[in-house]
């Protein structure tokens, strides 16, 4: 797509401004900062929609009077982008390592099996082997931190994002609670964007295969 489409802006814009606020909501709803309340959570979420939402009409029509660096800008927000993506994926890692996720309260898992819902009966399977939890722990902190270097970005993504697609589907399927289904949506959306922003470098990917790792 042109650097000059305005389109290519909105949409870059409107992808960082959700992934930022993914990231913060994530962070809010995790506890990790105590001292950060949620009104200032929903606040930075707030500010961040609506500075995405207005920013591409200011950005075109600076570009249009040339006072503006496309090229710059663009970076900017793909770094945002790439970086909430990361950390928003290292935090759901950490919190498997640290028996936050895929753990079962006991007075549910007394429950008869058919009186479960379909959040504890995921939850129940994926906690029963500890390894496996261990295992898409450090798949999701090792694609996070891969994701933060040029060179490996496309590689990772590509297959982050058949990762992420199976998790949205588990979450859709087996009735997630909302949070957890658009927290996985809007990461494996901007994975996507974040696929197709290189699509040169994925058609070499899939035909040449020799310069993959080529900046």
């Amino acid at each position: 797509m042109d650097s000059k489409s305005f389109l290519k802006k909105f949409a870059t814009c409107i992808v960082a401004g959700l992934t930022s606020s993914a990231l913060w909501l994530s962070i809010g709803n995790s506890g990790m900062i105590p001292w950060l309340p949620p009104i200032l959570i929903f606040s930075f979420v707030g500010i961040s929609m609506l500075s995405t939402l207005i920013f591409p009409f200011i950005w075109q029509l600076r570009e249009n009077k040339q006072k503006i660096n496309s090229e710059k800008v663009f970076g900017f927000f793909y770094s945002v982008i790439r970086y909430s993506i990361a950390f928003n994926l290292c935090r759901f890692g950490w919190a498997k390592l640290f028996d936050l996720q895929f753990v079962v309260p006991q007075d549910v898992a007394k429950q008869p099996i058919n009186q479960l819902s379909g959040e504890w009966l995921t939850w129940y399977y994926f906690g029963h082997s500890s390894t496996f939890g261990v295992i898409i722990a450090f798949f999701q902190i090792i694609g996070a931190y891969l994701l933060l270097f040029r060179k490996t970005l496309l590689l990772v993504a590509t297959i982050l994002f058949a990762f992420m697609l199976n998790l949205t589907l588990i979450n859709i399927f087996y009735q997630m609670n909302l949070g957890a289904l658009i927290q996985s949506v809007i990461i494996t959306s901007g994975i996507l964007f974040l696929i197709l922003l290189d699509y040169e470098r994925l058609v070499t990917f899939f035909l040449e295969k020799n310069q993959i790792f080529l900046l």
